[in-house]
Parts: C-alpha cells; structure tokens; sequence
C-alpha cells in the first residue's frame, strides 16, 4: 500500500510531474510594493498624530504628508510603466501563418526602462483557451542600441524579441513590439523611446537626493531647504522636458485592421510633471514666509533654535554691557553706565543707532589746582 502511495502521479521513478500552468502578469509587483510603502508610511503618521497637541498637530501632518507624497511620487515615477500610454479594441490575427482571429483589447505602455505589451481576449475564453497577456521587452540593465537584427551583439529588447518568437507569443504582442526593434531611415521609434527615457530616468534620480538633503535642512537652515526643494522640482520638470523634446522622427502610430494605436502621456508623467510645479511653489512659499514672517515660519518648522534665540535675547535685553557701558533697559528709556558711574540716557531700542542719539553727560569734577611759582622766588644755580 505505502509502495502505491509514493508512486502515485509519478512517471516512471522520476518526480511528481505537473503541467506548466500559464498565468497572466495581472499587477506590476515592484509598483504595487512601492504604493503599499507609500500608504503604510502615510498610515503611521496618521497614528502618531493624536498625541501632538494644538496647532503643531496641523503643521505636523501637512509636512509630513507632503515629503511624503514628493517622495513617493518621484520613485512611482521612475518605476512606473505609464509615460506613454495607447489601447486599442481590436479584431486581429491570434497567431501567425494561421487565419483564426481573436476579438480583444489591445494595451501598450511604454516607461522609461521597458514597454508593456497586453493582449486580453473579449471574452478571454476564445479558441478554446484563455487569452490573457502581459508581456515586457526592456531596454535596460545596457541601455545601449546593440547592433540591428537579432545577434547576440543586438540590443536588449532585440534580443527579448527574438524569445518571444522562439515561445510563439501572439502575433498582435509581436506585431507592435517589433515596431521598436526597427533602427533604420527613418523608422527608430526604438532608439527614440530608449533615449528620452534614459535621460529622463537620470533627471528623475537626480531629483531624488535632492529631496533627501531638503528634508534634512529643514530641521537645519530653512532658507537653504526651500533651495534644494526648488532644486528638486527643476530636475523633476526636466525630465519631463527632456522625455518631450528627445524623440525625434514621426509619431507612432501602429495600424491594426479596424484601428490604430496612439499614443499619449500617461499618468506617470503627468504625476511627475505635477510633483515638479508643487516643489518649485512650495520651495518659493517657503522663501518669501521665511523673509517676511521669520518667527511664523520657524514656528511651523519647529525650529526650536531660532524661537530659543529669540527668548534668549528677549531675557538679556534688560541689562548688558555694550562698548564698556553697562546697558539697561526700561518701558521708557535706555540708561548706559559706565562702571565708574558715569551716565548716559536715551529713548528708543538698543542698537548701534542708539549710541549717536544717547547724550553724554560727564562727570562733575573740580578744575585742577594748579600752583605757579612766583619768578622772584626762583633762585639762580
């Protein structure tokens, strides 16, 4: 019976055997991971908040949910897959050197490192099988061009192109991927896409440290933590600048038999665009509160040293010395005494100014006695 048991499902002596089990790619994993950070960073400071009390519990929660979002919406940016985005419903070819044809939806998004190909049945149950896909072809971790064709010296996506004829994937997911596998005349679209994504993608890391370093000098020197934050946003709209003005050639435009492919911006670059406005306004804002309403602003930052220094010179500011005077200040006026006694009042605030509009009034001292000898009295030597 045990010997039945162990040998049950098995071929021969071999292994347990089990038939592949073909699943479409429903949720990018690396984006999902990075919402869900996202919104557990942004869930922990809601639990924190109820025990900061008054308006700091206000001030608290619009800094940190802001660095949080400029955060997390320049790293969702350089992951996500949406930059140009086009979808298309379709009734196309399944599989090549045959005539069947499939009703579907049709979905190409193209990011800064790869292009996401979907090929979904309506209904998915066609032909007796489930048509459901999501394949990637990447540019990186090279991100060169590579020779033409499909060598072993060609190019990443060339050579993810020629796997996925070797696996026998559906001719609409082979049809527009080849479109960026072209590198000739006029037809780069390849070259084109790869470009402005590589240096979009080196704009969008750059912006990153940025914010890094805003957040520190924050708690630090405010004035310098608005430049990096206004430093941040430029590289942010340069990417999207440079994502604009890279590509070069005519649009693409992929042609199906009842419709054609075009594209558009995605939300990963209106996300990023956006963040890039919101960190030039907030690091201005914070600039022009910093000049005119200075204790506000170290009020809403926290900064403990500034509102201390303030309290401080407050305490001092009845009785110090000042270019050997020994200073003191009342409701009314200012009295300067020297340490022999001597004094000197004024009216207004102390300040260099002060001592040009402070009278001085010398002591009262006796002219000096001084006794001449009569000539007469002078004896000769």
């Amino acid at each position: 019976m045990s010997e039945h048991l162990f040998t049950a499902f098995r071929n021969g002596n071999g292994p347990t055997q089990y038939e592949e089990q073909h699943t479409p790619v429903t949720a990018d994993v690396l984006l999902s991971g990075l919402v869900y950070c996202t919104l557990l960073l942004m869930l922990a400071g809601v639990v924190v908040l109820p025990g900061i009390r008054g308006k700091k519990r206000l001030y608290c929660a619009v800094r940190g949910f802001l660095t949080i979002y400029v955060g997390a919406t320049i790293v969702i940016a350089i992951f996500g897959q949406e930059w140009a985005v086009s979808t298309i419903h379709t009734q196309t070819r399944y599989r090549a050197g045959t005539d069947q044809s499939i009703e579907a939806d049709v979905g190409v998004k193209i990011g800064l490192q790869s292009i996401n190909i979907t090929l979904k049945g309506t209904p998915e149950n066609q032909l007796n099988e489930q048509i459901n896909y999501n394949e990637r072809f990447a540019w990186t971790p090279s991100w060169s061009q590579g020779r033409n064709y499909y060598s072993p010296f060609s190019g990443q996506i060339n050579q993810e192109f020629r796997d996925g004829q070797y696996r026998g994937l559906p001719y609409p997911i082979l049809w527009i991927a080849e479109y960026f596998t072209i590198d000739a005349e006029n037809i780069r679209w390849g070259r084109s896409y790869r470009m402005s994504g590589y240096y979009a993608y080196i704009m969008m890391w750059s912006a990153f440290p940025t914010w890094i370093i805003a957040n520190i000098l924050l708690f630090m020197v405010i004035n310098y933590a608005a430049y990096f934050m206004i430093l941040t946003g430029v590289w942010l709209l340069l990417a999207n600048f440079l994502y604009i003005i890279i590509r070069w050639g005519s649009e693409l435009n992929i042609p199906f038999d009842d419709g054609v492919l075009v594209f558009r911006y995605g939300w990963s670059f209106w996300i990023a665009f956006s963040t890039g406005w919101l960190c030039l306004v907030y690091g201005c804002t914070v600039l022009v509160c910093n000049k005119y309403w200075p204790e506000k602003t170290a009020e809403f930052f926290d900064d403990y040293d500034r509102r201390g220094r303030k309290g401080d010179h407050k305490k001092m500011a009845s009785s110090w010395t000042l270019n050997g005077y020994q200073v003191q200040r009342s409701n009314t006026a200012i009295v300067m005494e020297t340490f022999n006694g001597n004094s000197m009042t004024g009216n207004g605030n102390i300040s260099e100014s002060d001592k040009s509009h402070c009278q001085y009034n010398p002591p009262q001292s006796e002219p000096m006695q001084r006794s001449i000898p009569d000539p007469d009295d002078i004896q000769e030597t």
